[in-house]
């Protein structure tokens, strides 16, 4: 074995230079120590294959093939490697003397490779990224928090005041030598870091699991085109930079739930972004931005640190979007916790005890709703947007998930895969959490919600814009399934005759 020792930056989810604390800290101590560097990333099977198994969708596999290469030019080196990443890492290890520096990461996956790594006595560095706030923060009684308010309170602080680390130069590291890139070369699987030697790798089918029913999605809906998203660290800093400069974030409070707004286009370079909302969900799925770089360049925009919500010079929608950030943090500190969560509800008094539709109807709803021909206009339209864009707005996404679990009594296990087939924004905490809402399953207070979906659009889309952008002309369809009728049904399923929510 070589003792030659070796700083190895394990990428992920960050493809950024902003605010990534392992690839930092790598940097750092390979200048520090004189110790040669060397950045990573690999191509597991399961991002390849569209194996229905372990979902990662036909977006998500686009989006991979197109950010990597651009974030490997920022590299003097940058390895792109077929294979598993704990096994890849082992046989570098064979030939150098290792330290792993990796940002810790959501998927159960990663917990097993870096155990595998441990128990072969590999040097790793975790570095807290993905979740902002500690971990192991507790209620006055030394709880787990399982409310989103209190838990807001309990980590503003903390979350506004998080360091954001400087940005990274990749190019100032003394790299591998040329001969001992070159062994790697040859004893591991490279793929070149273009797009499309990527994207060649790539299974191109669209293939979900449900149950005992494996269906594939060209049957239903045409590929997606997903060739105006931006896909680099300086596209999406671009993108946030102009949304506060032209005052869409002040009133973010108001209008955040208007699927209207959406329709207007804004161009940014030679990427246009359909609709008035951010779509910062891309970047911070993916790790173009950081939570806590948006969250201080809103500080730095507003001149305010919002240390106090009620600040007479804070800004209503600036604390709304950051509380929405928060959010994020709430799912994935529920996951952490409860890494069971995507198969059961996270409401005990649940497991097991909503009475679904019998298989071939749900079969049957799923589809017609994977297509957008509910006859709920608001649905199908929400329904095609994501079909053709690998995107939804968060009020649809809301609006979808109340009608597929409670007007159609279809298991909300259903939709999230659909949704983690589908979308080019997954991020597994927040679509778990948000379809574990949506069914009133999860970590909510309330009974249960019931969205009236012509309520909804009056509400939302009181123009009719969103409908005209994404269904056109459309005559009317008959619902499948009429929303008095399944009100009623919702609150028998869920045990709640005795409840009368509100419609919303």
């Amino acid at each position: 074995m070589n003792t030659e020792k070796l700083i190895l930056y394990w990428s992920r989810r960050d493809f950024r230079l902003r605010d990534n604390p392992a690839l930092y800290s790598a940097l750092e101590d390979s200048t520090n120590e004189k110790v040669p560097f060397l950045s990573l990333f690999v191509l597991e099977d399961y991002m390849l294959d569209a194996n229905p198994e372990f979902q990662f969708g036909y977006s998500s596999r686009y989006f991979l093939s197109q950010a990597l290469p651009i974030y490997a030019k920022e590299f003097t080196d940058f390895l792109i490697v077929r294979g598993k990443g704990a096994e890849t890492i082992l046989t570098i290890s064979k030939h150098y003397d290792v330290t792993v520096y990796v940002n810790e990461d959501v998927y159960i996956d990663f917990y097993k490779q870096i155990k595998k790594l441990r128990s072969h006595s590999i040097k790793i560095k975790i570095f807290k990224d993905f979740l902002t706030i500690n971990r192991e923060t507790k209620s006055i009684q030394g709880n787990y928090y399982s409310i989103f308010t209190p838990f807001k309170k309990a980590v503003w602080n903390e979350f506004l005041t998080s360091e954001v680390k400087p940005v990274a130069n990749p190019r100032s590291a003394s790299y591998l030598h040329t001969d001992g890139i070159t062994n790697l070369k040859h004893i591991l699987t490279i793929v070149e870091t273009t797009s499309e030697s990527i994207w060649n790798v790539c299974s191109k089918n669209r293939i979900i699991k449900i149950g005992n029913h494996t269906i594939d999605l060209t049957t239903l809906t045409p590929v997606p085109n997903l060739s105006h998203w931006y896909v680099s660290e300086k596209d999406a800093l671009e993108i946030f930079s102009l949304y506060l400069k032209e005052h869409l974030l002040s009133g973010y409070n108001l209008v955040r739930d208007s699927l209207e707004m959406d329709t207007e286009n804004i161009k940014v370079g030679h990427h246009i972004l359909y609709g008035k909302t951010s779509k910062i969900s891309v970047a911070l799925a993916w790790g173009l931005v950081s939570s806590r770089t948006l969250r201080a360049m809103i500080q730095a925009h507003f001149g305010d640190d919002f240390s106090n919500i009620s600040s007479a010079t804070s800004s209503a929608g600036a604390l709304s979007f950051l509380s929405e950030l928060i959010w994020r943090e709430f799912y994935k500190y529920l996951y952490m916790h409860n890494t069971d969560l995507m198969d059961i509800e996270f409401q005990q008094k649940f497991r097991g005890k909503v009475d679904w539709v019998e298989d071939s109807i749900a079969l049957h709803r799923f589809t017609t709703w994977i297509k957008g021909e509910t006859g709920y206009p608001i649905v199908d339209a929400a329904m095609k947007q994501v079909a053709e864009t690998g995107w939804m707005h968060n009020r649809s996404r809301m609006i979808v998930a109340s009608v597929l679990t409670k007007n159609f009594g279809v298991d909300w296990r259903w939709g999230q895969e659909y949704f983690r087939s589908i979308l080019i924004d997954l991020d597994e905490t927040s679509n778990n959490g948000g379809w574990q809402w949506g069914a009133s399953v999860g970590a909510d207070p309330k009974p249960i919600r019931i969205f009236n979906a012509e309520l909804q659009a009056k509400n939302h889309d009181a123009s009719g814009a969103y409908l005209k952008r994404w269904l056109g002309e459309r005559d009317n369809i008959t619902p499948i399934v009429e929303h008095t009728i399944a009100r009623e049904d919702a609150l028998r399923r869920y045990g709640l005759l005795k409840v009368q929510p509100r419609d919303f």
